[in-house]
């Protein structure tokens, strides 16, 4: 019993922070292993088998032609977490499910699904998320894995987004991931925190210090903290 899952991250509404944080999953039937396929086509996720009527659930269509439900899952290995709704266990105990991205599996009861609290939704996995689990996985990371090699940026244009960062330090090395520090406004304030999978970069990382991006020089420095 398979059921395909759309994968998805929690993204806070409250404009006071920038930085997306990563869920889970869960999903099945009885305690066959099922899987849990993300929305991202990949060379190494299988193709799952044609379900017969009664093994059929709506996840499949949760943001594409069904609103998505208040509830979801969370992998416990990678974070990322899937759209499901109570109706789509089975109706029974629970469902065994597979986290398409990272392969790990666990039975999933009702009673244990996650709801979405206020000022909370569900968006689509970036692309930049599943690069960087799937990388990890091909490296023997941690799934989860973002780096331990933490830089602050600042001096920032406030027009400097996410894609800016992250191609230019790109240049040098993998990025594990970026906060971009906003006020109560949603607006930047001029700085943010890069980190990167390698402690291997570092030096490179220090020389992107006064390097011009969208007409300010900016400051590559190691955090206070």
């Amino acid at each position: 019993q398979y059921v395909t899952m759309k994968s998805m991250i929690l993204s806070t509404l409250l404009l006071s922070l920038s930085a997306v944080t990563g869920f889970t999953t869960q999903t099945p039937s009885g305690l066959i292993p099922s899987s849990l396929y993300s929305t991202t086509e990949s060379s190494s996720s299988p193709t799952p088998p044609t379900q017969t009527p009664s093994q059929e659930t709506k996840q499949p269509e949760y943001g594409v032609s069904l609103e998505l439900p208040g509830t979801y899952v969370r992998c416990g290995r990678c974070a990322t977490s899937y759209a499901i709704a109570e109706e789509d266990l089975g109706g029974g105990r629970g469902r065994r499910i597979e986290c398409g991205l990272c392969g790990h599996s666990w039975f999933q009861t009702p009673d244990r699904l996650f709801t979405l609290n206020n000022g909370h939704e569900l968006v689509k996995l970036p692309e930049t998320e599943v690069d960087r689990i799937e990388s990890n996985i091909k490296n023997g990371r941690d799934p989860d894995f973002k780096g331990n090699l933490k830089f602050y940026v600042g001096n920032l244009d406030f027009g400097v987004g996410e894609d800016e960062l992250r191609e230019l330090f790109a240049g040098v090395g993998e990025v594990g991931g970026i906060d971009i520090v906003t006020g109560p406004d949603g607006r930047s304030k001029g700085f943010a925190f890069v980190t990167m999978i390698s402690d291997e970069v570092k030096d490179a990382c220090m020389d992107l210090h006064g390097t011009e991006l969208l007409g300010r020089s900016i400051n590559v420095k190691e955090p206070n903290n």
